[in-house]
């Protein structure tokens, strides 16, 4: 049987691995799935700014998926570190956008909390990057 605490290593990169296929634009199906749909989930970007509830969350998630496409992925995360409390654990990792999303390296903080059986993301927090944004604004044709 698996640990928690291996369910929860395993939750947070599948997350990382939704990131990755976003930003080489194969969709956000993984993405939706590493969240709980919930109205307490929140988000905080390396672009700045608070999403609060499922749906301001997942439109941010639509919004970063628009920059994705198949010559844009590379990211890659280190340093990943969970703790687990019951139903909730806590993980933190080193993010290394890609080089076309600035080549950062960002740290991270995730929240997951096990419903019906389930650890999957309530919480996401990025730390700011002028890199990502600046690469960002580039995409945009900004």
């Amino acid at each position: 049987m698996t640990s928690d605490h291996d369910q929860v290593i395993e939750a947070t990169r599948r997350f990382y691995d939704a990131i990755e296929q976003m930003v080489s634009g194969k969709g956000l199906a993984a993405m939706e799935d590493a969240w709980h749909h919930i109205d307490e989930v929140t988000s905080g970007h390396p672009s700045g700014g608070w999403a609060h509830g499922w749906d301001e969350v997942w439109a941010t998630w639509q919004v970063f998926a628009g920059f994705g496409a198949p010559d844009r992925g590379g990211s890659s995360i280190s340093e990943l570190r969970a703790s687990v409390f019951g139903d909730a654990a806590y993980a933190t990792c080193m993010f290394r956008a890609s080089k076309a999303h600035g080549g950062d390296s960002i740290k991270c903080t995730n929240v997951l909390v096990r419903i019906d059986g389930k650890w999957k993301i309530v919480h996401h927090h990025a730390d700011p990057s002028r890199a990502l944004a600046e690469a960002l604004t580039k995409l945009v044709g900004g």
